[in-house]
């Protein structure tokens, strides 16, 4: 382990002074990973406490314009009680006759008697995703405001069904990326720069001043943020208050200086570390987390990882791991509820020690072929909606005048010009390839034929309306720097961190989600004690052992009568990750896969458990485990195994505990026999 050290120490001191030696890794297909929000499946926060009221005449606002035209609520509106209407807007402000568009809303009517205090407003971001699509997550987090306020969604312009984009090629991956970028233009005519956000804003506040409200509170979540500054910059005096989650705003824009792609290379090292560092499981094998990252993206770089590793669904992948892949595929995006985050350095020490399988499967894990390209049911995210908003949003390193081959020269000249450190720990190439250049090479083919309306127009005010700046710790989509920066232009603004928080914290935490709800209640912070400590530690791996007597070993139960010894218990320490490591799949994957050294699971997801059943599983080559595992899901883990292998004497265990749950992390309490001896042993549950 010294040895390791030392080298690690040594690479890192020589990556310092030899980036300029950066060797460019392959260029990977150029689809990307949107800019979606990410949805945990941990259900996080309750159903709104008190049923939504079916709408009533006596709760319609007085003053509603005649232009508005109420049609029939899809199903599930209709049945949470929503009144539901299309507003017709012109499509150019500035050239009303070229047509209108149908801005599609929801409105959900508050159960008090007296009028409303206001309108909610709310956007998780995209851009390109749909708002009345997810009005469940809207009802469930925001539901308790009901008592005083209306919920108000509105699908964005080009989005939802508010004249919704379809742009076949670019939507389905019937067509090479770039080619369908242009047709999807094409299609728009010179429509194709009339989605910006300053529409979106004029937009917003045509239906608030339709349906007679004088102030609304406005929700922006990620890219939602960018709405919530092109409203505040415009219509300030209706802002009530405003909660900004993990959201982006005009530091976006200066795409010259590639802030986006240097926000989340900065970021990737926070939260690889954050996660280790709390996990009882990895803290204690990884002492310099960041320093070991760093010198895994140096190894990849210089000495890319080939191999054959089998994806979440049991599919069996050949996977290259160079710097593009490490970034894009297993530190970009984190699988699950951060799996891949929290196995990347126990991955790490692996491939020192002449072990690539852990790596390759997560890379499996995060291959995208060229079906991904298939964006699924527009009607949920639209891409051609996305790239008509954030292209034309973007200051980009072009002229739109000039050619895509023009363009590109253009931009790849900006890259080569900035500093060699720029996207530290990664190279440039890395950080502005086709995959995570996400409003950069993705819009070089887009086409700008009119100027759009600007996220802020020039010389923009900012209102002095309460606002709530929430950013999660573990979030490398916009990380806490980036919210600083975006929310610092609200003079009346608040920042709050909220520990192991991801993308969007209502998302991840109980504690964000009554933060925000209170806030636009009272229109006061309160306290936030409960943001400072995680809510949930996220389990994460230190070490993937090749054979058992390389495992941590299990702790004696102090208060059992443990007979193993110290390899026994580190066969136990395997049995309990074989188990783990197999619903961590569960979640990432089907529920039917392969173990990371062999044999099978299978899950079956039940409403409030899972139940998955481990086929001579492998962990370590020589420990195999079978049985059954039970998770009330984010609560109580049971599980009944039986072990063998060469390294085992062999026998049975009963493992209690809990996994994923909110609160302190305890202990697996472990019970059985191996080799006829008691088992009284405790492991880590995170």
């Amino acid at each position: 382990m010294r040895r390791i050290s030392i080298l690690l120490l040594i690479l890192f001191l020589f990556t310092v002074s030899a980036q300029w030696l950066y060797a460019q890794a392959p260029a990977e297909p150029s689809h990307l990973k949107r800019v979606i929000p990410h949805f945990p499946r941990k259900p996080g926060v309750a159903r709104i406490a008190h049923p939504v009221r079916r709408a009533e005449a006596a709760h319609i606002p007085l003053s509603v314009s005649p232009n508005v035209v109420w049609v029939p609520c899809p199903p599930d509106a209709q049945n949470d009680g929503a009144l539901c209407g299309n507003l017709p807007v012109p499509l150019d402000r500035k050239h009303p006759a070229q047509g209108t568009i149908n801005l599609y809303f929801e409105l959900y009517l508050h159960s008090g008697p007296r009028p409303a205090e206001s309108a909610f407003l709310g956007n998780f971001g995209g851009p390109g995703l749909t708002t009345t699509g997810l009005r469940d997550y809207f009802l469930s987090i925001f539901g308790l405001i009901l008592d005083t306020h209306d919920i108000l969604l509105i699908d964005d312009r080009g989005r939802g069904s508010s004249g919704l984009i379809v742009c076949d090629e670019l939507q389905y991956g019937t067509a090479a990326f770039n080619p369908a970028v242009a047709d999807c233009a094409a299609q728009l005519a010179n429509g194709d720069s009339s989605y910006g956000t300053g529409d979106i804003a004029h937009d917003a506040d045509a239906v608030r001043a339709a349906l007679g409200y004088d102030k609304v509170d406005y929700y922006g979540g990620s890219y939602g943020g960018a709405d919530v500054t092109a409203y505040a910059t415009r219509f300030g005096n209706h802002l009530r208050s405003i909660v900004l989650d993990a959201s982006v705003g005009t530091p976006i824009v200066d795409q010259f200086r590639f802030p986006l792609e240097q926000w989340r290379t900065q970021a990737e090292p926070s939260m690889v570390t954050l996660d280790c560092q709390r996990s009882p499981t990895c803290s204690p094998d990884h002492l310099f987390p960041q320093l070991e990252l760093d010198a895994l993206i140096w190894s990849v770089r210089l000495n890319p990882v080939e191999g054959d590793a089998y994806d979440a669904n049991g599919n069996l992948i050949h996977i290259r791991i160079d710097e593009d892949a490490l970034l894009n595929y297993v530190l970009d995006n984190p699988t699950g509820n951060f799996t891949s985050t929290g196995e990347v350095l126990g991955a790490a020490d692996s491939l020192w020690r002449g072990d690539p399988q852990p790596l390759l499967r997560l890379g499996a894990e995060e291959y995208f072929p060229f079906d991904y390209l298939n964006n699924g049911d527009p009607n949920f995210y639209s891409m051609g909606a996305q790239m008509a908003t954030a292209c034309v949003d973007m200051s980009e390193p072009w002229k739109w005048s000039d050619s895509p081959s023009n363009r590109t020269k253009q931009f790849d000249a900006t890259v080569s010009a900035l500093p060699f450190w720029y996207f530290w720990p990664f190279s440039r190439e890395a950080a502005t390839d086709g995959i995570f250049s996400f409003f950069g090479r993705d819009c070089l083919y887009w086409q700008k034929p009119t100027a759009s309306s600007p996220m802020a127009p020039p010389s923009p005010i900012y209102p002095f309306a309460p606002t709530l700046a929430l950013t999660g710790d573990l979030d490398n989509r916009v990380p806490t720097p980036e919210v600083r920066k975006a929310a610092a232009f609200f003079p009346n603004s608040t920042l709050v961190p909220v520990a192991e928080a991801g993308h969007e914290t209502v998302f991840w935490t109980q504690c964000a989600a009554n933060l925000a709800a209170s806030f636009i209640e009272t229109l006061q912070v309160g306290d936030t004690t409960c943001a400072q400590t995680p809510e949930t530690v996220w389990p994460a791996v230190g070490r993937f052992p090749l054979l058992a007597k390389t495992a941590r070993p299990a702790a004696v139960d102090l208060g059992g009568h443990n007979q193993i010894g110290l390899a026994e218990r580190k066969v136990v320490t395997v049995a309990v990750a074989t188990a783990t490591d197999a619903l961590q799949r569960s979640i990432v994957g089907s529920g039917s896969g392969v173990g990371l050294r062999g044999g099978t699971f299978q899950t079956n997801y039940g409403d409030t458990s899972w139940t998955t059943t481990l086929t001579d599983c492998a962990f370590a080559k020589d420990i195999i485990v079978s049985g059954t595992v039970t998770w009330d899901v984010f609560g109580a883990l049971t599980a009944d195994l039986t072990v063998n292998g060469s390294g085992t004497a062999g026998g049975s265990l009963h493992i209690d505990g809990t996994w994923q749950q909110a609160g302190p992390v305890g202990n697996f309490t472990v019970s059985g026999t191996l080799g006829g001896k008691q088992v009284d042993v405790l492991v880590p549950e995170a």
